[in-house]
């Protein structure tokens, strides 16, 4: 009920996006190349549907594609995310007339904050939509002069590793290469390191506070000392990618480097606590309980224990038993999820008041005039004051 009351608040907002990085660095750990665990497998089976594209709703099961499988993969990975992108930018142009054309205060508060949740929900979308569709950009590349990997069956022609039946010297293929390159260049590579610019750049100016209605949907989730943290995510999202989604690497190494990056997060959230909190209030008395944090916490957990299985298959360390807790805990966590998602309306209330007044732009300053007394004025060049003023300290100063 509060949720409706109050919309896609910031607690909302970082709930939801916590919930998607835990599932989605799941489905990464469980693309090493290995064979897993038949308990751990059933278990997250429901892992795929995670990605928000054809593997949610396979369309295959239903009818036959007149298109090859990785081709509509690729399209319902890539193209909604430019269709939300594109509306968001639309709906924000007209939010932003209506906010200019409000005559009172009120309204126009209303207004900004109506188009402050729009921009969060667009932001939150698009940050569970970016790990699948740089997936598939990444996995167009996997063909064999790529690679240069000798699991192919035909050496004769540019195979697909993931489809051994095409090759990807074909037209559509190329064209799907071409596209895949430049949403990798603007959106997988510049777009996390053009946030991490920008947030970096309001820190600097002390612009984190004051800009919060306007830019908040790229921090508002994070306190002040980690408020870059959404694009580092999102860019240890592609290096996992990266590490899983290649054919030739060995699970060993797979598993090696995943883990050292988990086991740096981990420590990062346990000590420094990123996340802004969210904190119950019951019989009128705050707990001490820093939800967010917590849940970050376990679930990045959850993601080292499921890393650590590839090492120990590898070593033959691996027992039965390991796999149920793992289960277990992937459980309690999920289960405190939807326990901190029942209690939003407990929550007590400690996001910052937005200004919704628009951001004040610093004027440029103006070039002071130098002044020089002994300076003798050209025909027809008047004085100016600046020189008055400078002339009689000069003249008194004798």
């Amino acid at each position: 009920m509060a949720t409706i009351v109050h919309g896609f608040t910031v607690s909302l907002a970082t709930k939801v996006k916590q919930l998607g990085h835990f599932l989605q660095f799941l489905l990464l750990s469980l693309k090493m190349r290995l064979d897993w665990p038949s308990l751990i497998a059933q278990s997250l089976v429901f892992l795929p549907s995670v990605d928000l594209n054809s593997h949610t709703f396979i369309p295959e099961c239903f009818f036959e594609l007149p298109i090859r499988q990785f081709y509509l993969h690729w399209t319902t990975a890539v193209v909604p995310v430019l269709v939300v992108a594109l509306l968001a930018h639309i709906l924000d142009k007209f939010m932003k007339r209506k906010i200019g054309r409000a005559r009172k205060e009120e309204e126009r508060k209303l207004r900004w904050r109506c188009r402050g949740q729009v921009r969060r929900c667009a932001m939150t979308v698009f940050v569970l939509m970016f790990s699948p569709a740089a997936a598939m950009i990444i996995r167009a590349f996997a063909c064999q002069y790529t690679l240069s990997t000798d699991v192919v069956l035909d050496h004769t022609d540019n195979i697909f590793l993931y489809d051994q039946q095409h090759t990807c010297s074909e037209m559509p293929f190329q064209i799907i290469q071409a596209l895949s390159l430049l949403y990798l260049v603007l959106v997988v590579i510049l777009l996390p390191l053009g946030l991490l610019f920008w947030i970096l750049r309001l820190r600097k100016f002390n612009l984190l506070k004051q800009n919060l209605a306007t830019q908040g949907w790229m921090y508002e989730s994070y306190r002040r000392r980690f408020c870059v943290l959404e694009p580092v995510v999102m860019m240890r999202k592609v290096l996992s990618v990266l590490l899983t989604d290649l054919y030739p690497l060995q699970p060993l190494a797979q598993a090696g480097v995943n883990l050292t990056f988990s086991g740096v997060y981990l420590f990062v959230v346990v000590l420094g606590r990123p996340y802004r909190p969210a904190k119950w209030r019951v019989c009128g008395k705050v707990l001490p309980l820093d939800l967010h944090n917590i849940f970050e916490a376990l679930a990045t957990l959850c993601v080292c224990c499921l890393q650590v299985v590839p090492i120990l298959k590898e070593t033959d360390l691996y027992h039965e038993y390991m796999g149920i807790s793992l289960v277990v805990v992937i459980s309690c966590t999920l289960l405190l999820w939807v326990i901190m998602l029942a209690g939003m309306s407990k929550e007590v209330q400690l996001e910052e008041e937005m200004d919704c007044t628009e951001p004040v732009v610093p004027k440029p300053k103006k070039k002071r005039e130098k002044f020089v007394f002994w300076h003798r004025n050209k025909v027809g060049e008047g004085v100016t004051a600046v020189e008055l003023t400078a002339r009689e300290r000069a003249l008194t100063t004798f």
